[in-house]
């Protein structure tokens, strides 16, 4: 029989194996300043275990939200507001009731992820469309503070972001985490506590101190990754070997750059400094006549067919897209109109360029595949355009957050230490041909003809002012969001004297393998602020309607954060309908007018909210809409404003101005 003696032994054995194992395993890897960013107290994966799944809404509150959000939009249509009500009624104990059943089933046996996950990647994957203007969307840096030349700079990103992938894939990054208390749990302290809990309760252990780990299953797509055009339906590859290089694109010639050493160490910061300040400075080969750029800019299923074409001339072509594809990263460097880029230029007319630049223009200079083009202007302006089904905004931002931060704060190449660097191309660089043969020259033509006429008709606005700003709002209990969610509904109902479906992006990244959810803007309660306007000088009820749109506004983002939206719900239910179960019918729900009236969306807005993001912006989603990037700062608030009917972008700017205005009237007074 075992004494308490040996119990008390045999345990504090194991604990001394248990840490001896957790520190030995942790160390394999070899950690240097260089290569990897601080290394993380908690693994990156800390959390990635423990994550909620995603919560399946209740189907009657789903039918509620619907009908609510519908309303405002109908503009006093009673008619088809009562059809349909009776529509939903019906879905709800009907179809809507068995669709709901097996979605939950569905669910309950795929634990490993959320019910939107699959619906979603197809959504992005089987669209024909155009990755520009209809997906893909840009972040800009903000302007370089230490005067470096455009090579200096662009080296310090690309260490800074082979730093952020080692980091990654060493599993040493910081966990993401949304902070409610930042000064309580945004410390070293609150870490050193989540790392001692076991992962399949390290969530927990997080959320009871209103701190919120987010998914970081998309993260592992940032590198190495490209979507690859196949009809009907793309594809997503990321390439796991060991890959040493990047793609330089420069003048749509595509050049080969190794900046790991075989061992998969970075090259020294002077050795990439030295082939960054060459390839910048000095190689400028004419235009590559046949760039592959306007294919990537094409329709998906014409692109298809001609990269099936383009492989099917040779092996080297094969080879040639291996090495993009599987690339670690790629790089624009831009040659631009001097003029466009002057200091001279007003503020605004500078930013609606280099907008432009960055959302579709010069595809000559892109492969828009990529999961983002780090893209150059000439005078060092930096950003990425993004391609948008592998993810979501919440990596994208985490990237550039990280990068700049550490490019900014560590750069290993400064302004003086750039002056004494030699240029070299070393034998790190290796341009990529592609052999096309008459016909595939005649295809590029057609694919540039198309681009061009595409992004023609598009226009591109932006508008900064110091009218309204967090400072303003902090002692009126109003959530920012919300006012500038209210000033875009505003300038729009000024043009046309009507409410439209507008849309604003969510994040349920609290969730693992969330997306995103809708948040609804225009409510009864924004209507009846802005109607109310037009007919009352009452102010005290225009701040009590304020008050009340905000209110309801903030409710609706919890409600979305927490996936209790009604989008993300229906459109699993229609896709489970119409794809899964093959039905040969839709329920009339799905047809009806006042469905397609909802998601045919005029007003698609999005907020990023960094101080290492100087802007950002997408394109319309509709022919008749306005594509809305929006921001508000401590002492002005911004738009940058999209659409491809002529003059819509600068009416509604004015308009804007107005609306804001005006809010800004009835919050001071």
């Amino acid at each position: 029989m075992l004494n308490n003696s040996h119990l008390r032994l045999s345990t504090y054995q194991r604990f001394i194996y248990f840490l001896h194992r957790y520190k030995s395993s942790d160390s394999i890897k070899r950690y240097d300043d260089y290569n990897y960013f601080k290394r993380s107290i908690l693994p990156t994966d800390h959390f990635q275990y423990s994550l909620p799944n995603l919560p399946i809404p209740k189907l009657d509150l789903t039918c509620e939200r619907y009908l609510s959000s519908l309303k405002p939009i109908l503009n006093n249509d009673e008619k088809s507001f009562e059809q349909t009500r009776r529509l939903v009624k019906d879905f709800r104990h009907g179809d809507g009731r068995r669709l709901h059943i097996q979605l939950r089933q569905k669910n309950q046996a795929n634990q490993h992820t959320s019910y939107i996950s699959t619906p979603w990647f197809e959504m992005y994957l089987k669209s024909r469309l155009q990755l520009i203007l209809n997906f893909n969307f840009f972040l800009i840096f903000p302007d370089d503070q230490k005067e470096l030349k455009p090579a200096a700079r662009i080296t310090n990103y690309i260490i800074s972001s082979v730093r952020f992938m080692n980091s990654l894939r060493a599993n040493w990054l910081d966990p993401e985490v949304y902070h409610l208390h930042p000064t309580k749990t945004n410390t070293e302290q609150f870490r050193k506590y989540l790392r001692f809990l076991p992962k399949r309760v390290s969530s927990y252990g997080a959320f009871v101190q209103n701190a919120y780990p987010l998914d970081m299953s998309q993260y592992d797509r940032l590198f190495n990754s490209t979507r690859i055009p196949k009809h009907e339906c793309d594809l997503l590859v990321t390439s796991h070997n060991n890959i040493r290089h990047i793609i330089v694109i420069k003048n749509g010639h595509y050049y080969k750059v190794n900046i790991l050493e075989k061992n998969g160490d970075l090259l020294s910061a002077e050795k990439i400094a030295s082939i960054m300040k060459y390839l910048c400075e000095h190689l400028n080969e004419e235009e590559n006549p046949y760039p592959l750029g306007y294919f990537t800019a094409d329709k998906r299923d014409r692109w298809a067919t001609i990269r099936e074409q383009i492989e099917a001339l040779s092996q080297h072509n094969k080879q040639m897209f291996k090495e993009i594809d599987s690339s670690i990263m790629l790089i624009c460097l831009d040659n631009d109109d001097p003029s466009k880029l002057n200091k001279s230029l007003s503020k605004n007319q500078r930013a609606e360029y280099i907008s432009s630049k960055y959302l579709c223009d010069n595809a000559l200079n892109r492969w828009y595949d990529k999961s983002f083009n780090m893209i150059m202007l000439s005078d060092g302006t930096l950003g990425l355009n993004c391609e948008h089904s592998w993810g979501d905004g919440v990596a994208l931002l985490r990237f550039c957050n990280d990068i700049d931060k550490d490019a900014t704060e560590h750069g290993k190449v400064s302004a003086s230490h750039y002056q004494s660097i030699k240029m070299s191309a070393h034998d790190y660089i290796e341009k990529l041909e592609f052999k096309l043969d008459d016909q595939l020259k005649n295809e590029h033509n057609i694919s540039k003809q198309n681009y061009n006429k595409f992004i023609a008709k598009l226009n591109v606005k932006v508008y900064q002012e110091t009218v309204l700003s967090k400072n303003l709002l902090k002692s009126s209990e109003l959530s920012p969001d919300s006012i500038m969610q209210l000033g875009i509904q505003m300038a729009y109902y000024k043009m046309h004297h009507r409410f439209v479906s507008a849309y604003e992006s969510c994040s349920t990244a609290i969730y693992k393998h969330g997306r995103t959810e809708t948040i609804r803007p225009v409510t009864n309660e924004t209507k009846n602020f802005i109607e109310t306007l037009t007919k009352s000088n009452d102010e005290k009820l225009k701040k009590q309607l304020l008050k009340n749109a905000s209110d309801k506004h903030q409710r609706l983002i919890k409600a979305a954060a927490a996936g209790h939206g009604f989008d993300r719900h229906l459109f699993a239910l229609k896709y489970l309908q119409q794809v899964e179960n093959k039905e040969n019918h839709l329920h009339p729900l799905f047809t009806d007018q006042s469905y397609q009236l909802m998601n045919h969306t005029i007003l698609s807005t999005s907020t990023v909210a960094s101080k290492h993001i100087l802007v950002g912006g997408f394109g319309p989603v509709v022919d008749d809409g306005l594509g809305i990037g929006y921001l508000i700062d401590d002492d002005h608030c911004g738009l940058l404003v999209t659409s491809y009917m002529e003059n819509e972008s600068n009416n509604f700017i004015e308009a804007a101005n107005e609306s804001y205005k005006e809010l800004a009237n009835i919050i001071k007074s």
